[in-house]
């Protein structure tokens, strides 16, 4: 996300605001730290003029509308495992938001059959907090890892562990919190009704689709619910060799 460009003095004030938002502590500065948060898995990025570490959604709302107000970027990353490049700089002016301490579960709820996470929270975390309730997602597990995020996730079309039977990541979605490039906070599915809560959607209109699989250029996703199974009775598995690619692909 992005409103425009300005010269890289002017880093020095955005630096200033931000630490009185966030603290000194959530802002990356060294060059080395802003290397790799630069980096996904295959590709190094134009290195980012600064990083934060947000511990709240409503400090970062705050956060974006004055890295926005003063030209620069503002990138999401999760767990770093991407590489599609969906969170590489391609100028300097551009502040990286790292996800990694907005880890919560917020809620989960059996009785509803949903549950309710913070974007950073892995895949990894839900599963463990999951099976001693005899749980899970649908979908619930990435290529890319134990490090890989939701918030992740959601923005770069993932798929894997759930993929083949229930289909990608987006597809379990139930209702997001999306922060805007002016600071705004937009809540979507059910949730988004006055009063309402994060719920399967039966009525009205629904923004959610527009923030998923877009690498965080539409909005940046805090908050994301999803909706819950009772695992198999039973679990095994087989595998496979073939000797040609055409039998793999018939398979």
């Amino acid at each position: 996300m992005s409103m425009g460009q300005l010269p890289g003095e002017s880093a020095g004030a955005l630096a200033t605001r931000l630490a009185a938002i966030l603290g000194e502590e959530a802002l990356v500065h060294e060059q080395a730290q802003l290397e790799c948060l630069s980096s996904d898995v295959y590709s190094a990025g134009v290195t980012a003029a600064m990083a934060i570490r947000p511990a709240s959604r409503e400090h970062l709302a705050e956060a974006i509308a004055a890295i926005t107000a003063h030209g620069f970027a503002v990138i999401a990353r999760g767990g770093g495992m991407s590489y599609t490049g969906g969170y590489t700089p391609t100028y300097a002016n551009s502040v990286i938001v790292d996800m990694s301490r907005l880890d919560r579960i917020i809620d989960i709820s059996a009785e509803d059959m949903i549950i309710t996470v913070e974007a950073g929270v892995t895949w990894q975390q839900i599963y463990e907090a999951l099976e001693p309730l005899g749980l899970r997602l649908p979908f619930f597990g990435t290529f890319s890892g134990s490090r890989a995020t939701v918030g992740g996730g959601m923005s770069n079309g993932a798929l894997f562990m759930g993929t083949a039977r229930y289909g990608t990541a987006a597809e379990i979605v139930l209702g997001l919190e999306v922060i805007t490039a002016d600071g705004r906070l937009i809540r979507t599915g059910q949730a988004a009704f006055d009063k309402g809560k994060p719920f399967y959607r039966t009525y009205g209109p629904d923004l959610t689709g527009l923030f998923v699989h877009d690498a965080g250029a539409l909005g940046i996703k805090t908050v994301i619910t999803m909706r819950l199974i009772e695992p198999p009775a039973n679990n095994d598995y087989a595998s496979f060799v073939f000797t040609t690619m055409d039998g793999a692909a018939q398979a």
